[in-house]
């Protein structure tokens, strides 16, 4: 058997490496992850003539936890992935791990890296799409390390000067899908192929996967080509990255503008996103009315940026007007809401909707008025627990959890509604919504940890 041999070859070596001795027959299946530096993981790489995978999570990243839980264990997964990879873990947000995700430009997790013996990249995924979904990526991986051109080779052509047409396409398209679009080499993309050429097919599909801003003539020439290349049977090829990509640049400029505590930038990138709204709507149901969407982005933007003040001045004001619409009637918009979404999705082709992810989000649709109700009134409850001690607005916060739960129930609430007790000093009301949180989160089979650690400490207050 394959995996026999494998198993007998890593026991030969395992003098010099600590992580791959295999597991004895009675232990569970799964991946098999190294530990050491990444120095060491890529030396056991080298050795062992394999890419990498490396799984770059947070503590506090539920999907990290779910893939941890789900995948890491299966035993197809497994089997696959000791195969073909080293394995290796690291939290981007400790010691080694904040190099590792800097030099790969990760800022979403959780994030699988494949990368060669050398530290070059060789494939990315972001998020977590299921058993299937991990395997798939894998698979991908699997061919991008046999590529006989890789990225690392025409990153060091593209360094000595080559720009010519048909290498710059290719240049682009293998960073973009990789995750690392390249600003500066698209604009020398765009300099050699005539402007007349940019809307043909080949060069949507190139410039919709390495845009790095909407403040660009490429952007505002995709935005104009958008409502054909998402129609249009015969462009179904590039429909994903080209709108994948206007959705990208409008989030990033508004990541840009956190980092800088940039309001200007803010404005611009409000104002971009009307514009790609306003051809293919951003969100389904009541909530997609422009001003409440501007406005929400602007409470990201304040409390990312440490505004308090000016967050609480439009947390008030969004807030109140939830308060006052009538329970019911949000409940009476779910179907008419799940019905647009089913029209809206129709010409997605069937490999996208058979996705776990798909299916997840499409149940989700189904309270989507609801859900995202009590999702902003308690989004505004969790940053005021956060942000204030004082008891008159924390009152105010408790009055938006308790208005949360009306419309949703869930652990996440829940837990909001428990620290805001907590920090009124109700400790035993606290400890029972705790509770309840975490009974609801087992029995959906997630972790419980942090909610765990939250019930320890309000039963010592």
């Amino acid at each position: 058997m394959k995996t026999y041999f494998l198993w007998l070859s890593l026991c030969l070596a395992a003098t010099t490496a600590r992580s791959a001795v295999p597991p004895a027959a009675d232990e569970p299946s799964g991946i098999r992850f190294f530990t050491g530096s990444w120095k060491d993981v890529l030396a056991e790489a080298k050795r062992q003539n394999k890419p990498v995978f490396v799984d770059i999570y947070t503590t506090w990243c539920g999907p990290c936890k779910m893939m941890a839980k789900q995948a890491f264990p299966d035993a197809k997964v497994g089997e696959k992935f000791n195969a073909n990879f080293v394995s290796y873990q690291i939290d981007a947000e400790k010691g080694e791990g904040k190099d590792v995700a800097k030099k790969y430009s990760v800022d979403a997790y959780p994030t699988s890296l494949y990368v060669s013996a050398n530290g070059d990249l060789i494939h990315r995924a972001i998020g977590y799409g299921g058993i299937k979904g991990m395997l798939d990526e894998a698979d991908k991986a699997i061919e991008a390390s046999k590529d006989p051109n890789p990225l690392s080779m025409m990153e060091k052509q593209y360094e000595g000067g080559k720009r010519d047409t048909d290498f710059l396409a290719s240049y682009l398209t293998k960073r973009a899908a990789v995750g690392m679009p390249n600003g500066e080499a698209l604009d020398a993309y765009l300099k050699v192929v005539p402007e007349t050429e940019w809307s043909s097919e080949k060069s949507l599909g190139v410039i919709g996967g390495s845009l790095t801003t909407a403040n660009s003539k490429a952007f505002d020439m995709l935005l104009k080509q958008l409502p054909d290349v998402a129609i249009n049977p015969a462009k179904q090829a590039i429909a994903r990255p080209v709108i994948m990509g206007l959705f990208r640049v409008v989030e990033d400029d508004f990541k840009q503008a956190v980092k800088g505590n940039d309001e200007a930038l803010l404005v611009t990138m409000l104002r971009n996103r009307r514009r790609l709204a306003a051809v293919m709507p951003l969100q389904f149901g009541s909530m997609s009315d422009p001003d409440e969407t501007d406005n929400d982005y602007r409470m990201r933007f304040y409390q990312q940026t440490k505004n308090f003040g000016k967050y609480r001045t439009l947390a008030l004001a969004g807030a109140a007007k939830l308060m006052a619409v009538p329970i019911d009637s949000v409940k009476a918009k779910n179907e008419a809401a799940y019905k647009r979404f089913q029209a809206q999705t129709a010409m997605m082709p069937d490999s996208v909707k058979n996705r776990d992810d798909f299916k997840n989000y499409a149940e989700n649709m189904k309270t989507a008025e609801t859900g995202q109700m009590a999702m902003k009134l308690n989004n505004f409850a969790w940053a005021y627990h956060e942000n204030t001690t004082d008891p008159k607005d924390l009152n105010q916060a408790l009055a938006w959890s308790v208005k949360s739960l009306e419309y949703d129930r869930v652990s996440m609430n829940l837990d909001t509604y428990a620290h805001l007790l907590s920090k009124l000093g109700r400790k035993a009301e606290a400890v029972k919504a705790q509770q309840e949180a975490i009974a609801l989160k087992k029995a959906s089979g997630e972790d419980t940890a942090d909610y765990e650690k939250g019930l320890a400490e309000m039963q010592k207050k």
